[in-house]
């Protein structure tokens, strides 16, 4: 009696295990085209930020001197 009570028990951990997996790999294929654009989109605004970052880093700063350096004239 105990075994069998195992074994179903084990039985059913499996089947568990393997409808989560067929769930899991139906919403990866069903949705992999959104998936695919979410990431692309993700990518370029990552990318435009680094231009935008090097564009800034690139160009000169024209900030007013510290008022402890000295004056030249």
């Amino acid at each position: 009696m105990r075994g069998r009570t195992r074994m179903n028990a084990m039985r059913s951990g499996l089947v568990v295990v393997g409808a989560l997996a067929f769930g899991y790999l139906t919403l990866q294929i069903g949705f992999k085209p959104f998936l695919l654009k979410a990431q692309q989109t993700l990518e370029l605004e990552k990318e435009k930020e680094l231009q935008q970052q090097q564009q800034q880093q690139q160009q000169p700063s024209f900030d007013f001197p510290d008022s402890s350096s000295p004056v030249r004239n």
